[in-house]
């Protein structure tokens, strides 16, 4: 269960120091450094740890957090799970701060193995033996620190970051460096074994680190280099001292000698390298570098990869990383730097909320007539944003037929939500975008309001058919809303779905195959004795699921009750396009999104406008292609006058009944698709008539352009957002508390998928079963036998 805290709170992290216990039994903690971390609403223990693990050399799994009850410190508690985090705050939760230490957890214990006698120095292996010169100051400093100092000649490597060197002369005398001794190659410890696993990409790193006497601009540029130095070389190292004036480190393999000290060089910022013992007696190429793989580092070093391939995946990531540079990320880890890169590249997603106001203000400024709305919660984090463009509104009424598609995507941006749209068909039957709103969670609540402004953007004449789901709340607010000027039509997809899920009683695989094959074939009826007669199959299966059929309401479903016009679109993701352009931007913050989506649209109603402008005939290419169909069909229709205006068409073994006055046919194809069907034809050649003149009128191609007509405009300076001064009074929006869970974000659902219309098997997922206890249920987790 994620942490909730009352208000603001800061952690005080101390790492690096020691614990003194008095004489009374109080614990006092001395030295090291400390870090704030702010208690942010819904933290996680996993979140606290990975913003600490950015400050200090600890992963998150070495690592421990433990505290003070408030007014007791003789025992420290410790926090290794949730409940333990959350347990924490709350004895905290009426302070503004709070201390917290952390530690590294200690490694399994092992038997102790025999203590061995110190060696002796002319015992050390050749390869590693230094040629020394100490005074009795400079052995009693190495004893305490355990290093030794080395002179070695200054390697220019071309690098930028570096500053020339000369002698040696200025340094500081605090740290005296020795005498210039015979030199040993920095490289001259064992690596890998294994050289067919060189990863050449950090090679380049091999010799950031020169020697005694190499000064850096900053402790920062120096603890980077030695970051890569470590990586390139396979070792791993820890801090002895990590301060604002000096920095110790030796290799985090017990025994191995390797050290380097560095510190600031007196009245400036330069830091010099003073001592280091260059060489390895450890294996340091079968330590794995990766815990000094912070996210932020890796965002900078994978940044010009992400700006090159926006989409790349964190698994890809991560292979990339092991294979250029030896270092290995889980998924996580990889998702977190991924997101970091692309917060250095395109902003900051907690600061793309605060600008939403002013974005907001400039999307209707360059759009005028549009709609465009933002709440937010009573703490002014983001709730929801609702937009509908001026082109879109003014084409949906003008050249799409009154079809709205209703549905939700969810987001995959560090803050997720979800993406609520409404769409519509135009006439060559291609998605046309009417309005999208982006909200903090998908609630009955959210969904009303959505609705509430999608009616208050529209005209108020229109009437309307909505396909959609049943559930989230819209069978009562899309009533409710738009009153008796709607019709809901329920997406087959969602229904087939929950059809399958409500089914109590086992049924093979092919009989739920069947079941649904024959919903859908009912849903799609034209008459009521089809319908009837899918709905009988179904009751020979399952009397239990035929009553599911019957008091699901198809009115609302089936063609032949359905009152309202859909054109024969049975499921909500239509708008599996628009869905397309959504997986292409969903990661990014939110005013990227809208813009991404912005963009999008204003492209697409450029380059249909531009298309249907050559187009010749006179309906659009789609619906020409349907109504030729109809015109050859209409060819084999035998015609048999019945009455004055009333004629008996056959069509195989069909018989239909077309009427003249009405121009209706009893087969109802005409009605559901805005063409003439073959047996209006039959009857129309025989008056002369032209079928193209009794086409409705969204099919023709001078529709279609109207739908067009108007475009988006771009939003500028976009990029200068982050320097707009926020005003007195206004509203600074901070980002919804929901934060994503680490591990895989959800992916969308099938019904909602981007695969085009959803079909009956797209809702079912086989059951093995084993061939003894086939119909009992049994699968692989409650039987042994083999399955089948």
């Amino acid at each position: 269960m994620a942490m909730v805290t009352s208000k603001k709170m800061i952690a005080i992290c101390k790492y690096g120091g020691e614990f003194d216990t008095s004489e009374d039994g109080l614990m006092l903690y001395s030295g090291g450094e400390a870090y704030a971390v702010d208690l942010v609403d819904n933290m996680q223990l996993s979140d606290f740890k990975q913003e600490i693990a950015e400050s200090i050399d600890l992963t998150v799994d070495e690592m421990l957090v433990k505290y003070f009850l408030p007014g007791n410190n003789k025992n420290l508690i410790t926090v290794s799970k949730e409940k333990d985090f959350e347990r924490m705050v709350s004895y905290y939760k009426d302070c503004e701060q709070m201390e917290v230490f952390i530690m590294k957890e200690a490694p399994p214990t092992k038997t102790p193995a025999k203590k061995q006698p110190p060696r002796r120095p002319q015992k050390r292996p050749a390869e590693t033996q230094l040629a020394e010169v100490l005074t009795e100051t400079q052995l009693a400093e190495v004893q305490t620190e355990t290093q030794v100092a080395v002179v070695q000649p200054p390697v220019d490597l071309g690098l930028s970051n570096l500053l020339p060197l000369n002698e040696f002369i200025d340094i500081e005398t605090t740290n005296e460096i020795m005498p210039s001794v015979p030199q040993v190659p920095i490289n001259s410890f064992p690596m890998s074994t294994n050289n067919d696993e060189q990863h050449l990409a950090a090679k380049k790193w091999e010799n950031l680190i020169t020697g005694v006497g190499q000064r850096f601009h900053s402790l920062a540029e120096f603890r980077e280099t030695l970051r890569k130095y470590s990586i390139a070389h396979g070792f791993n190292y820890m801090y002895k001292k990590n301060e604002n004036q000096r920095v110790t480190v030796k290799c985090k393999s017990e025994g191995c000698p390797w050290r380097i000290h560095a510190s600031k060089l007196s009245t400036t910022q330069l830091v010099c390298i003073k001592t280091m013992t260059p060489t390895h007696t450890c294996q340091g190429g079968l330590v794995k570098p990766a815990f000094r793989a912070t996210r932020s580092w890796v965002g900078n070093l994978i940044k010009e990869k992400v700006k090159d391939s926006p989409k790349i995946k964190p698994k890809d990531i991560a292979f990339d990383l092991k294979r250029d540079y030896g270092i290995e990320l889980n998924y996580s880890q990889a998702r977190r730097a991924k997101e970091y890169a692309r917060e250095q590249l395109l902003g900051s997603y907690k600061d793309a909320y605060s600008e939403l106001p002013y974005f907001c203000e400039k999307l209707i400024e360059t759009n005028p007539g549009s709609r465009v709305t933002f709440y937010t919660n009573e703490d002014s984090s983001f709730h929801r944003l609702f937009v509908s463009f001026h082109a879109s509104i003014s084409g949906f009424v003008q050249g799409c037929p009154s079809l709205l598609f209703l549905d939700s995507t969810p987001l995959n941006s560090r803050y997720q939500g979800t993406l609520l749209t409404a769409t519509s068909a135009d006439g060559n039957d291609e998605v046309f975008p009417v309005a999208f709103g982006v909200i903090d969670d998908e609630t009955d609540d959210n969904w009303r309001w959505f609705l509430t402004e999608l009616r208050n953007a529209l005209p108020e004449h229109l009437t309307i058919t909505f396909v959609a789901d049943f559930q989230k709340g819209l069978r009562e607010s899309v009533p409710e809303i738009f009153g008796d000027q709607c019709f809901h039509a329920y997406c087959l997809g969602y229904l087939a779905e929950k059809f399958v899920k409500d089914l109590t009683e086992h049924f093979s695989h092919e009989a739920r195959r069947l079941m649904v094959e024959d919903l859908y074939a009912a849903a799609q009826a034209m008459k009521l004795e089809v319908y009837e007669k899918y709905t009988q199959d179904i009751k020979a299966i399952s009397p239990e699921a035929y009553n599911w059929i019957i008091h699901s309401e198809p009115e609302h479903w089936a063609n032949c009750f359905f009152r309202g016009i859909r054109y024969n679109h049975m499921t909500a993701n239509f708008g599996n396009g628009f869905y397309s352009w959504v997986s292409e931007a969903n990661e990014l913050p939110i005013t990227q999104l809208i813009d991404e989506l912005r963009g999008k649209m204003m492209q697409v109603i450029y380059d249909r406008r531009v298309k249907s402008s050559e187009w010749k005939d006179r309906l659009t290419p789609f619906m020409e292609t349907m109504l030729k169909n109809e015109i050859i069909k209409s060819k084999s229709v035998r015609v048999f006058g019945s009455h004055e205006n009333k004629f008996e068409v056959q069509f195989g073994e069909i018989i239909d009944v077309v009427e003249v006055g009405s121009w209706a046919c009893s087969c109802r194809e005409w009605v559901l698709n805005g063409l003439p069907c073959c047996h209006a034809i039959a009857v129309m050649e025989i008056y002369g008539s032209s079928p193209y003149d009794f086409c409705a009128t969204h099919c023709l191609a001078e529709t279609y352009q109207f739908a067009y007509a108007n475009s988006i405009n771009p939003v500028p300076y976009l990029e200068r957002l982050t320097d707009v001064e926020v005003g007195d009074g206004a509203i600074v929006v901070t980002p919804p508390a929901t934060v994503r869970t680490p591990g895989r974000a959800k992916i969308r659902k099938v019904v909602a998928g981007l695969d085009g219309p959803v079909g009956p098997a797209d809702f079912l997922k086989r059951v093995l079963q084993c061939g003894k206890c086939k119909g009992l249920g049994h699968n692989k987790r409650s039987c042994k036998e083999d399955l089948q």
